[in-house]
């Protein structure tokens, strides 16, 4: 399965107090290794409580290193599938779907 030019979202989220922050940032897949994805990111949306704080244009790359595999995801846009999910630290989290 060729990843190499897939375009991805990238999550990230946390909570303060009864305040939901959460960033997606939409990029694509410029290169593979065998335990990393690397994505070329080009827009970032930032969001408090579902509605949209802050939204830009970037481009920046960064390798995201694989986490784990979840078979049969149980809830999400992915639910009822089997997903790989890629991390990176400064970033957040990508889930692919595994074919």
């Amino acid at each position: 399965m060729t990843m190499i030019n897939t375009n991805v979202q990238i999550h990230d989220g946390h909570r303060i107090g009864a305040t939901i922050c959460e960033k997606f940032i939409t990029g694509e897949v410029v290169k593979v290794n065998e335990k990393s994805i690397r994505v070329r990111m080009t827009h970032k949306k930032c969001t408090r409580n579902g509605k949209v704080s802050y939204e830009c244009e970037m481009n920046e790359v960064a390798t995201f290193t694989f986490w784990k595999t979840v078979e049969n995801r149980e809830f999400g846009k992915n639910a009822g599938t089997n997903v790989s999910l890629y991390k990176n630290s400064m970033y957040g989290i990508i889930e692919i779907v595994n074919n």
